[in-house]
């Protein structure tokens, strides 16, 4: 399979900075197969050549964003148990998400799915709550990966593992995602991630556990670290450390490893993210509506730590949207900062794509446009109101872009939207779904 995308301006990274220039995308099969600028050589591209054509006249065509951290799954959460403080939030959540079905998260996930396409996420990295052994082997359907698969999407799959269940539940928890792992070996687009929940919810032994594993297999893990500051004062109050020495004293930290939040560091535990070459996902949007502060990013920059964005579930967020997720993230953090370099624009979308990539050890494959790379793309409408005039298209993208300009999506070298129309699902039979699950949940008011 051959495409072209011809004629529209192109994000490029060089120079460790990103770049907009006129050209055309060649995508062959998976990969971006050429880039060809239009100040080199003039473009003279047969279009018998390939299968499809895309003209990008009017549109920016850029890489897909990598939400670091979600919870696809949490969809039907928006504006659920909303206002509430963090740990009766989550206690709150918790009381429904135990009605769910397996054949529930697949419904939700494509629900967060859909929304993700359509404001440009290409990748995401998840922590679902479920098995999908049952779904794949007696149907219908199989949880998140089920609708990574079906939705063609590309994400990092982890299974939220806990032991305050018990030992026998943890560890077949960990059983079941590693069977999980072997489901979908022949689907390139499906990963998959260790997610131990957290620090309040592993013990150090299942910690040391997971990190076992993760050594043994080469394998990424993500853990929500230093969300909230109860979470700070319960950790050092029952071990006398802090959520991020508490994770690295069980040698996690000696993997690749994505931390989500880190609102409440001190500068020992900065000094450890930096030593053992953790990655931050940054939340600001969900971090702000549960109350819990903002994360000291500025102290990140200058430790030189790798900063990526993600959105959190619906629930304590209510989008999927890295758009709104990116104007937020440099917003908020130069508030809090009081510095306008705090997060610039430049740096907000590399967060959102190059750091992203780097994070799941796919830098120079995912997260930019490059020959080789895969064909993960993005293409937005030029012709809006927030696009006019271009004086800086990549300050654009963080602070006036808002996610609906995005057009068309190609991942992994397939078209998956394409003029806002899904191609992958049908949209009104996910919403029914959607609906009748909450339904039977109790959770609508009306």
């Amino acid at each position: 399979m051959r495409i072209l995308i011809k004629g529209g301006k192109v994000l490029l990274r060089e120079e460790e900075q990103f770049k907009v220039t006129r050209g055309d995308v060649i995508v062959k099969d998976k990969l971006i197969d050429k880039i060809i600028l239009e100040d080199g050589a003039k473009t003279k591209n047969n279009v018998e050549h390939f299968d499809k054509v895309i003209d990008a006249s009017d549109t920016l065509v850029m890489p897909g964003l990598i939400n670091a951290h979600t919870h696809a799954y949490m969809s039907i959460f928006r504006n659920y148990a909303d206002d509430l403080e963090f740990f009766d939030w989550l206690n709150s959540v918790e009381v429904v998400e135990d009605k769910m079905t397996g054949e529930d998260c697949y419904w939700t996930s494509l629900l967060s799915i859909i929304e993700m396409i359509k404001t440009g996420t290409t990748c995401f990295v998840d922590m679902c709550m479920k098995s999908s052994i049952d779904g794949v082997k007696n149907g219908p359907k199989s949880v998140v990966s089920g609708a990574v698969n079906d939705s063609g999407m590309r994400a990092f799959i982890g299974r939220g593992l806990v032991d305050i269940v018990g030992e026998e539940g943890a560890k077949r928890r960990l059983n079941e995602f590693l069977e999980d792992m072997k489901l979908n070996v022949d689907n390139e687009r499906i990963n998959y991630i260790l997610a131990p929940h957290a620090p309040y919810s592993c013990s150090h032994e299942y910690l040391g556990e997971i990190s076992k594993v993760a050594s043994e297999n080469n394998m990424l893990a993500t853990i929500h670290v230093a969300e909230s500051e109860t979470e700070v004062k319960n950790i050092k109050t029952e071990f006398g450390v802090t959520p991020v020495k508490y994770v690295d004293d069980t040698r996690l930290f000696d993997n690749p490893v994505v931390i989500a939040h880190a609102v409440n560091l001190t500068d020992k535990d900065v000094k450890i993210l930096k030593e053992k070459n953790v990655s931050v996902a940054i939340n600001p949007r969900s971090n702000m509506k549960l109350g819990n502060g903002f994360a000291n990013v500025q102290k990140l920059l200058d430790a030189g730590i790798n900063i990526c964005l993600g959105t959190d579930g619906s629930g304590s967020n209510n989008t999927q949207n890295m758009f709104q997720e990116m104007q937020f993230a440099s917003l908020v953090y130069k508030g809090s900062a009081k510095r306008a370099k705090c997060m610039d624009a430049e740096g907000v979308l590399e967060a959102a794509t190059i750091n992203g990539a780097k994070a799941l050890k796919m830098e120079g494959h995912l997260g930019e446009l490059k020959e080789g790379a895969l064909a993960d793309i993005v293409i937005l409408d030029l012709n809006v109101p927030e696009f006019v005039p271009q004086n800086d298209l990549v300050s654009a993208l963080c602070y006036s872009a808002n996610g609906s300009e995005v057009k068309t999506v190609l991942i992994d070298g397939e078209v998956v939207m394409e003029d806002r129309i899904i191609l992958t699902l049908d949209e009104k039979e996910i919403y029914e779904k959607c609906n009748g699950i909450v339904n039977r949940l109790g959770m609508s008011i009306e």
